[in-house]
């Protein structure tokens, strides 16, 4: 390996190109980091969020491969999901429907002109509070990169355990709240998906089985 190659890993340079690479694809705007104040925010969440910042775009790919899962038979829900690059990234993979659910109002509108310019017609934003979401009772995929803190974590947590059937994987990048999850008997740990690995990186759960 170059100097010059490593360097750009160090530098996280690579996954920059990578995104901009991508967002030239549909002329989508998926990038730029946005800190909460500032933003039109009609919920009492709003003090547990977090900042807008996009995942790079393998990391879905590399998780529902880790998983082995088929994307057509699962719909997939990013909680949190800013200006909507999962969504559509999901809507690449081929799952059969793709929520994005966001309760910025400026994000949202980002979100659903970034999913217009890409052109599927699988992608729907939700505005809205993620704590609030009601899942659907089917095979579904939940998509996280730390949206938001213990509080609202919590809440989804309760949402999930409302349904009758456990047919549900969870992603979740930079976990800071993934003991929630360890402790949802639903649920079982998958691990890493090796090119994610870390404390900080993507984790995996799915459902028990019996």
């Amino acid at each position: 390996m170059s100097f010059s190659k490593l360097l750009d890993i160090l530098t996280g340079r690579d996954a920059q190109r990578s995104a901009v690479d991508w967002d030239a694809k549909y002329g989508t705007d998926t990038r730029s980091m946005v800190e909460l104040h500032g933003l039109t925010i009609g919920h009492d969440s709003r003090r547990f969020g977090e900042r807008y910042q996009a995942s790079d775009p393998s990391v879905l790919g590399d998780a529902v491969a880790f998983i082995g899962l088929d994307p057509p038979l699962y719909r997939f829900v990013d909680l949190g999901c800013g200006k909507g690059r999962m969504p559509i990234v999901a809507a690449e993979l081929g799952f059969k429907s793709c929520i994005g659910v966001e309760f910025a109002d400026e994000l949202a509108l980002i979100a659903r002109a970034n999913a217009a310019a890409a052109g599927f017609k699988t992608i729907a934003i939700v505005h809205g509070d993620a704590g609030a979401y009601a899942f659907q009772d089917e095979p579904f995929v939940l998509y996280l990169f730390n949206p938001f803190g213990r509080q609202i974590m919590l809440r989804v947590r309760d949402n999930l355990l409302e349904l009758r059937r456990a047919e549900y994987y969870v992603i979740y990048k930079n976990p800071r709240e993934r003991g929630i999850f360890d402790e949802m008997s639903t649920l079982r740990y998958l691990g890493t998906p090796p090119a994610h690995k870390g404390a900080w990186g993507v984790h995996v759960w799915g459902p028990r089985r019996a």
